[in-house]
């Protein structure tokens, strides 16, 4: 026997799983405008190196999508507290799952809407959104991060900030770290230290 008849209820409940899953992340892409890209090993080389030795506050990647991110940011600054955020359902489970399966003690991932984070207590801001979050995030971080915050971007820009470094990546997708820092809660750019 072949095909449908040949399967197994686990093997009907785990495909059915599959689908399901799938449909959500189809279904929140869209609603999010963006699908839960993963940032890329060389990318997330370049963006770490770009990341001063310490900081004051606490940590937030809006958007962490899978974790591995936030996992390596946990672990960059083991004396943080970092904040995974994502609202997708699947990646953030995960995600999750890779923070509990890690024991990371520093590293809390939510499943919330970025746009509703308390920003007053960040030292760093790390992001992968694009279109109008970018500019909602950009609003946002002049009005609510504290001065000194350092925000930084894989490829997209925060439109009306200005990066005070641009770190190319150099692979074939064209991908750009970009650094800002928050001066005086004007949204001016500080010069870096």
């Amino acid at each position: 026997m072949g095909g449908a008849a040949a399967l197994g209820i686990g093997d009907i409940t785990l495909l059915t799983g599959v689908l399901i899953a799938g449909a959500l992340v189809v279904t929140y892409t869209l609603r999010l405008g963006a699908p839960p890209w993963p940032t890329t090993p060389r990318a997330a080389r370049v963006l770490l190196s770009t990341l001063p030795d310490s900081m004051d506050g606490d940590i937030l990647e809006l958007g962490c999508g899978w974790g591995g991110l936030a996992l390596a940011l946990a672990a960059r600054y083991p004396h943080r507290r970092v904040l995974g955020v994502e609202l997708s359902p699947v990646p953030w489970s995960v995600a999750r799952m890779r923070v509990l399966a890690g024991r990371v003690g520093n590293l809390e991932v939510r499943r919330t809407d970025l746009h509703r984070v308390d920003l007053s207590h960040a030292g760093l801001i790390v992001c992968y959104l694009q279109g109008s979050a970018m500019a909602r995030l950009a609003e946002r971080a002049v009005r609510e991060a504290p001065p000194g915050c350092w925000l930084v971007s894989n490829t997209f820009a925060l439109p009306g900030l200005t990066p005070v470094a641009r770190h190319p990546v150099g692979d074939v997708f064209g991908t750009t770290i970009l650094v800002y820092r928050i001066h005086g809660g004007d949204g001016d750019p500080a010069d870096l230290a």
